[in-house]
């Protein structure tokens, strides 16, 4: 299998071949046949593989966080990690149609996953504005949009290499951190404290004084 998604990502669906892979793996064609019906079949269960070992990895790094606005920039900061850590992470985003060819699900069932993936990052956002974290304007329903576009800064950032002077790694903390303050609700303003009292002089205390 490594070998078969190390091929996939460098060669691309057509590029790579069961002889390729089975000459790197030291085993017989036949015996790849036996396991996967053609390469088709073995790609995508490389492809599925690989993004159930990332949804492995999202629950245990973003979903365990309690702060729901923490969760959203995390679900970001994830995102950029994973365009670094996994190549074929950036195929998916990208909806490449090499991947599409695979038959990895059906369009009904992409869109029930997408529409439950904007409802669960709107509902923290719902969970972010009831525990006082993030601004009651904030529109709700945008906010999973917003952070779609973001994810793709990685891609845009690729056209620009060598052109600019400032690391990809700070530009991405960058706009997670901007990201996060258009987010967050104003900090509580510190309670006053109430000027103490001024106690009474009483006739006696005066006589004394004096």
């Amino acid at each position: 299998m490594d070998v078969a998604k190390r091929h996939f990502t460098e060669r691309g669906f057509k590029g790579t071949t069961l002889d390729a892979i089975a000459e790197e793996s030291r085993c017989a064609k036949g015996a790849l046949y036996l396991e996967f019906a053609d390469k088709e079949t073995l790609l995508r269960a490389v492809v599925e593989e690989t993004f159930a070992a990332i949804r492995r990895s999202f629950a245990a790094e973003v979903m365990a966080i309690a702060s729901p606005l923490q969760r959203l920039g995390e679900t970001l900061r994830f995102a950029y990690r994973q365009y670094a850590r996994e190549p074929l992470f950036g195929r998916l985003m990208r909806e490449d149609p090499e991947l599409r060819a695979l038959g990895l699900g059906s369009h009904e069932d992409d869109g029930r996953a997408a529409r439950a993936q904007i409802e669960q990052l709107a509902g923290w956002v719902d969970e972010g504005i009831a525990r006082g974290e993030i601004r009651p304007d904030v529109d709700r329903d945008v906010v999973p949009f917003a952070l779609g576009v973001l994810r793709s800064a990685p891609q845009q950032l690729a056209l620009t290499s060598g052109l600019v002077s400032v690391s990809q790694e700070r530009v991405l903390e960058g706009l997670v951190q901007l990201f996060l303050a258009g987010l967050a609700a104003p900090p509580k303003p510190a309670a006053s404290r109430a000027p103490a009292a001024k106690k009474k002089t009483t006739r006696k205390q005066m006589r004394r004084q004096s």
